[in-house]
């Protein structure tokens, strides 16, 4: 980590050489790899690009949705469920059990948001 600010940390993964950044793993000679980063399961996690979004779990349309299957559930976890035979972004709410009848196809892991005006 090469420095902190309130609510974010800065990790030193890009060196600048004047005219480009470049990944400082390109100097270890193996790149730049986000699935090592960011997927803990391979075998259990699936792309999910949001249609429509879901503002209440701060889901935007076209957001990228890493979804991890294997992770439980869990209250306040946003998850990707089974909703009228359809694929749906809800946040658990506080007290939520498995047995409360929302099937819950996979945890969010992660959300990728391209920068938009």
């Amino acid at each position: 980590m090469i420095g902190k600010f309130p609510g974010l940390e800065i990790e030193r993964m890009f060196g600048y050489t004047g005219s480009m950044f470049v990944a400082v793993e390109d100097y270890e000679d193996r790149g730049l790899r986000l699935d090592e980063r960011l997927i803990k399961r391979p075998a259990a996690t699936f792309f999910l690009r949001a249609v429509g979004g879901a503002p209440e779990t701060g889901v935007k349309d076209g957001d990228l949705l890493i979804v991890d299957r294997g992770e439980p559930p869990a209250p306040g976890r946003t998850v990707v469920a089974v909703v009228r035979g359809e694929l749906a972004v809800r946040r658990l709410p506080p007290g939520w059990r498995e047995d409360d009848g929302l099937e819950v196809w996979g945890v969010v892991a992660w959300l990728i948001r391209a920068p938009r005006p």
